[in-house]
């Protein structure tokens, strides 16, 4: 009897507005993480660099070269590579381009505003942090990697299309590893990794439990 008298009433709002107090103190939160995230591109994308250069390297060979941050901008990539390419000036140079890594890491300071706006410890939410931006940085790697190979396969000519080609690189796998490297992952590695650290918050958002949903199914 205690425990009926103890339930929310049917019009109880109160998991709405804790839902929307997580939404606002996320979204200021989320903006000052986004300073953060930006100014300090150039330490926090150090390891996502290394990675993608060792795994260029590994696949195009004596074809590349190295990956330096860009002199005038740290924030960009300077992919540089081996291959002799001939520009509209006449001029013939060892192949380079500019990449972005900060387009695929973009829900990092997401993660840092959902994170810092709910209501756990202080160690539970650098335990989250932690394991988001471990997750982060695979996703900028996946994406420095591909749109690499995307733009030396489709963005400088038949050259180095074949090049990319006789590595044993598709253009199918360009094609499907580019588009999830750039539309897919990079927005859903934040929440995926936010919703399974925190399942308790989520059940008492959407007001039912996985143990609930176990029973039911085996009536």
């Amino acid at each position: 009897m205690f425990e009926e008298k103890t339930q929310s009433p049917p019009g109880d709002t109160r998991d709405e507005l804790k839902l929307s107090e997580l939404l606002i103190l996320g979204s200021m939160w989320m903006l000052f993480g986004f300073m953060i995230w930006f100014y300090l591109s150039a330490f926090h994308g150090a390891p996502a660099r290394i990675a993608s250069e060792a795994i260029l390297s590994h696949i195009l060979g004596s074809d590349f070269s190295r990956i330096i941050v860009e002199p005038n901008q740290h924030f960009l990539y300077q992919v540089e590579t081996t291959i002799q390419f001939t520009f509209r000036d006449g001029t013939t140079e060892a192949l380079g381009f500019i990449v972005n890594p900060l387009i695929f890491s973009y829900g990092l300071p997401l993660l840092f505003g959902l994170v810092m706006g709910s209501d756990v410890s202080w160690l539970r939410k650098g335990m989250i942090m932690l394991i988001g931006y471990s997750v982060i940085t695979l996703v900028q790697i996946w994406g420095v990697v591909w749109q690499s190979l995307k733009m030396l396969a489709f963005n400088f000519g038949e050259q180095s299309h074949a090049i990319v080609l006789s590595h044993g690189v598709s253009d199918g796998a360009i094609a499907m590893g580019y588009q999830l490297g750039t539309l897919i992952f990079p927005a859903l590695a934040p929440i995926f990794v936010w919703v399974l650290c925190n399942r308790p918050l989520v059940e008492q958002f959407v007001g039912w439990q996985v143990g609930q949903v176990v029973r039911k199914r085996n009536r």
